[in-house]
């Protein structure tokens, strides 16, 4: 029997995920930027929760591309942020990104454990669900969240994949998912400019990262884990 359900807090307590097509979002802005580093030409992005752990694979590996942030900001020694307008074909075509984050590459981790895991986002919705349910029937959604709080982007970004899941399919987590998503759909920019963590990253002049976030189904492809770990276009 098919099902797709949906966690809104990264935190929160899991369902057996040991046969579970298991997608992780967190719309601003980590899987966003993911899915953009690999359609501008990467060969692979690892998300990792630390940044010690991002330093020493940048040594074994000193062509990689280090990326990510604490509180919106880019780390010091890293060569980007976390910003998808910072990964432009010319700095990432045929390398691999390191990317560490406060909320979207713990979720990332606490998710290792499942067979099979993609990372969804508004900008890759469609491709994502499709990949999901070809993966597995049953479906899981984690939302990365902010700092342990529920984010509306993430919801709503579930909405968006949970809309091609079969209705008769949806818990009624997906369902509150869903309904965020349909509120919204036609208007999905002022939809994400209502989130407080939008809010937050506008207030810091990051206002071209929310409109970008916003675009539904810009990418083609789903963003899903190989058999080393690391995160590539599918």
């Amino acid at each position: 029997m098919r099902s797709i359900d949906v966690i809104f807090r990264w935190q929160d307590d899991l369902p057996d995920v040991s046969h579970t097509a298991v997608v992780v979002i967190d719309t601003l802005r980590a899987t966003t930027t993911i899915a953009t580093i690999l359609a501008n030409g990467a060969q692979a992005v690892l998300p990792v929760g630390g940044v010690e752990k991002a330093f020493a694979l940048k040594e074994q590996d000193p062509r990689l591309v280090l990326g990510g942030e604490r509180n919106n900001r880019p780390l010091p020694g890293f060569d980007a942020g976390n910003s998808p307008y910072d990964y432009p074909r010319a700095v990432v075509e045929g390398r691999r990104v390191v990317l560490t984050t406060t909320n979207g590459t713990q979720a990332v981790e606490r998710t290792a454990h499942a067979p099979w895991v993609a990372l969804g986002s508004l900008v890759n919705a469609r491709a994502v669900a499709q990949a999901q349910q070809s993966a597995h029937d049953l479906g899981l959604i984690v939302c990365a969240g902010t700092e342990g709080q529920v984010s509306l982007e993430d919801v709503l970004a579930a909405g968006a994949i949970v809309l091609h899941w079969p209705q008769e399919a949806c818990t009624d987590r997906a369902l509150i998912a869903r309904a965020l998503f349909d509120k919204w759909r036609d208007h999905l920019y002022e939809g994400l400019k209502t989130a407080q963590h939008a809010r937050a990253i506008i207030a810091q002049g990051l206002d071209a990262d929310v409109e970008y976030a916003a675009r539904l189904d810009l990418l083609p492809h789903a963003v899903v884990r190989n058999k080393e770990g690391w995160f590539v276009n599918q």
